[in-house]
């Protein structure tokens, strides 16, 4: 059996940035902790606003402008994937998936993650992630977010690495 700890984040197409981040952060009052391009698709933009402590809703938006009204995009708005906090090594959870046949993608690294993505009996895309470096009791996985986000812009890199958020635990972090 996998042991997971709580749903990490469900992820969603949305039409634009600036709509999406708008109504995100003012009106629901949610704090943006990570903008940085889709590690899947760099013409579009990953965003990660916090809901609650460790608690996130995700959006692929487009890099710029809107997607446009076609039979094509009427999937904006769906759930793109649905993720979960792993409770034990990514490698057990591999075990498990092996053991009842089911096939994923993975480990991917992602960054600061390692994530396996596969479906449900019902077709939903299920991820499975687990930091690279854990996070420590107590300490808030968004304030963690946004500040590894700050030291990879003063560096001038896309995504966050694994470097950011040690240097965060470390103290030498924003």
């Amino acid at each position: 059996m996998i042991s997971t700890r709580g749903i990490n984040h469900p992820a969603f197409v949305g039409r634009t940035y600036d709509e999406t981040v708008r109504f995100y952060t003012e009106v629901l009052g949610m704090r943006l902790v990570l903008e940085q391009p889709n590690l899947d698709d760099e013409s579009s933009t990953h965003l990660f606003f916090e809901a609650g402590p460790g608690q996130f809703i995700a959006f692929f938006v487009p890099g710029s402008g809107s997607l446009p009204e076609t039979p094509q995009t009427r999937g904006l708005g769906r759930l793109l994937h649905l993720a979960l906090n792993l409770d034990a090594p990514i490698e057990e959870a591999m075990a498990v998936l092996d053991a009842e046949g089911i096939r994923y993608r993975g480990p991917i690294d992602r960054g600061y993650e390692r994530s396996l993505y596969f479906r449900d009996p019902n077709g939903v895309v299920i991820e499975l992630l687990t930091w690279i470096t854990p996070v420590p009791d107590g300490v808030d996985e968004g304030d963690l977010i946004a500040a590894a986000q700050q030291l990879r812009r003063r560096r001038g890199a896309a995504f966050i690495e694994d470097v950011d958020v040690r240097e965060v635990l470390e103290g030498g972090g924003p």
